[in-house]
């Protein structure tokens, strides 16, 4: 009986291999939906305008194809990731695409931070472990040394304290010709006195600037529509630039398309003086600036386009102390 068995047992074995197979050859057998066929890659295209995804496509791409291997996560799910990081990294922080600065360590958890501010604490965890294993992979070439050290001049959070706003004014004093004079200017006037994120400034028209008795808004299309009044000290910027170029004309940059968002740092890096000019940290100047005046958080949220107050908590140390009487009035209702 037991020799009999033996003698079976293998050819059911074989039987049940050969079943198999053709099974898989009429592809019954179902395949994994998220994992493409050899050599091939997943196709992600996520919602947003189809020119940013083009400027942001080879470099995600490049990214999730190039980590995916060496994770524990398929090329599906580390897109939505990669490309929040990247969209974040352009638009607000105003970062070049380059994976050693985006993938640094305090970029990815300042990221998880201000740019997930809608997830939940679990929701956040998790985008941000899946970038973690990201940056391991791409960084793998590195020492540890390496990827402890600074990455350079990091853009940071912090406002402009004075003596750096008096540099950029005399940056601005100092450009060779009225149209770049004009032109940093608008620059300053769009990211320290209305606090536009870098790629709003790029993209804002001047027939979109409001001049009366009352002064000076910005009316900001997009994704954040929104209506900006300009902070008194900088509205002369913009009224010089409608003077020159007129309200059919970009307000920053004459001859561009209002997609380049690298049109910032370009200008500054061709400037005969260089400066520290980042359109993250003149942002958080204006912010600064209206939590100091007191402002109203709601309409601080509205002419920022927040959708949280949460985004203000890394900046409330930052503003400066009411006074007494101040304390007293904001309170009192006046």
């Amino acid at each position: 009986m037991n020799e009999r068995d033996g003698d079976v047992a293998p050819a059911e074995s074989e039987l049940r291999e050969r079943q198999l197979k053709a099974l898989e050859q009429l592809s019954v057998i179902p395949v994994d939906a998220e994992t493409p066929p050899p050599g091939a890659h997943y196709d992600y295209t996520p919602v947003m305008p189809p020119e940013l995804w083009e400027h942001l496509r080879p470099f995600v791409e490049d990214l999730v194809r190039t980590a995916a291997p060496a994770t524990a996560y398929t090329e599906k799910q580390l897109y939505p990731a990669v490309t929040k990081l990247a969209r974040w990294a352009s638009e607000t922080a105003g970062l070049p695409l380059k994976a050693k600065l985006i993938l640094h360590p305090a970029n990815i958890d300042r990221f998880a931070n201000e740019g997930l501010v809608a997830y939940t604490n679990a929701g956040r965890a998790t985008m941000r472990s899946k970038l973690r294993r990201v940056a391991a992979a791409i960084l793998d070439g590195e020492t540890p040394q390496d990827r402890k050290r600074p990455m350079g001049k990091a853009p940071s959070s912090s406002p402009y304290t004075e003596p750096e706003l008096a540099t950029l004014l005399s940056w601005v004093n100092g450009q060779p010709t009225r149209e770049r004079k004009t032109s940093a200017g608008a620059l300053l006037a769009l990211g320290i006195g209305a606090g536009l994120t870098g790629r709003e400034i790029v993209a804002q028209r001047l027939d979109s600037v409001t001049v009366d008795e009352a002064g000076v808004v910005v009316h900001v299309a997009g994704d954040e529509a929104r209506d900006v009044p300009v902070v008194r000290e900088w509205e002369h910027f913009l009224v010089e630039r409608l003077e020159l170029v007129g309200s059919n004309a970009w307000a920053f940059r004459s001859g561009q398309e209002g997609s380049n968002i690298n049109l910032i740092t370009d200008f500054v890096s061709r400037s005969h003086k260089r400066v520290n000019l980042q359109a993250r940290r003149m942002r958080a100047t204006w912010l600064v600036h209206h939590l100091s005046a007191g402002t109203p958080v709601t309409s601080l949220m509205r002419a920022a386009g927040l959708q949280s107050i949460e985004a203000l908590d890394r900046l409330l140390p930052l503003a400066e102390g009411r006074t007494e009487r101040e304390y007293r009035d904001d309170l009192r209702g006046g």
